[in-house]
């Protein structure tokens, strides 16, 4: 029961600590003109979703390694 425990608390918190980084969404348009978005503070899917939303080839690059 204490192991049960122990590993439900350990997902529990991974799983409420979302990567929360800055990133960076890079678009190119038909010109082949680059355009770098900064996206600040979200988790990979909020920024994901924002990178695709908008016009170009977009590709999402974070910041900190």
């Amino acid at each position: 029961m204490r192991k049960l425990i122990t590993i439900c608390a350990l997902t529990l918190m991974l799983g409420l600590s979302s990567c929360i980084r800055n990133w960076v969404c890079q678009c190119t348009d038909n010109a082949h003109n680059v355009t770098n978005t900064p996206i600040s503070g979200g988790t990979f899917h909020h920024a994901e979703h924002t990178c695709h939303s908008m016009s170009g080839d977009c590709n999402l690059q974070t910041t900190e390694r």
